[in-house]
């Protein structure tokens, strides 16, 4: 459909000013919650989140984890020394190359968040049931490439 074509559609219009107002919504209500869960196990927003991608990445380096948040090297390194310090990450040899240092969270780090997650997991778990697997398959396409939109954009704002 070219865009001549989605500005002739109403309907089109409309749902794309939906998917626009609802994502935006979602991002205010997401650093809301992020930010308040921080402050409940006593780290700031970057923390949390440089934590979540040592978690999701499993063995990243201080490397890697500067070209996925597009932060400079020595800027990873500090989040990640106040993450060490705090009891949510440790330093190690990485398991394939020991000439490497990987970041990897600690059992206890992870344990002081999970928790804080489960009420909104249950609440999203029933939300889920009110669509169909297929349903779930777009909206988690959607999601993800939205996302990818987001941090690539993200990373050219940090150059």
């Amino acid at each position: 459909m070219s865009a001549a074509t989605h500005d002739d559609d109403p309907e089109r219009a409309a749902a794309l000013r939906a998917i626009a107002e609802s994502g935006r919504m979602q991002s205010t209500a997401m650093v809301l919650f992020h930010t308040n869960l921080s402050k409940q196990v006593g780290l700031g927003p970057t923390e949390e989140k440089v934590l979540e991608l040592v978690r999701r990445y499993r063995h990243p380096s201080v490397g890697e984890l500067s070209e996925r948040t597009g932060m400079a090297k020595n800027s990873i390194s500090d989040v990640i020394d106040r993450l060490e310090g705090k009891g949510f990450v440790e330093r190690q040899p990485h398991p394939t190359d020991g000439r490497r240092v990987a970041i990897v969270a600690t059992g206890e780090g992870v344990s002081r968040i999970g928790g804080l997650f489960a009420g909104m997991m249950r609440r999203l778990a029933k939300l889920q049931e009110d669509y169909t697997t297929d349903e779930l398959r777009l909206i988690a396409d959607y999601q993800r490439r939205a996302a990818e939109i987001q941090a690539d954009e993200g990373r050219k704002l940090s150059s």
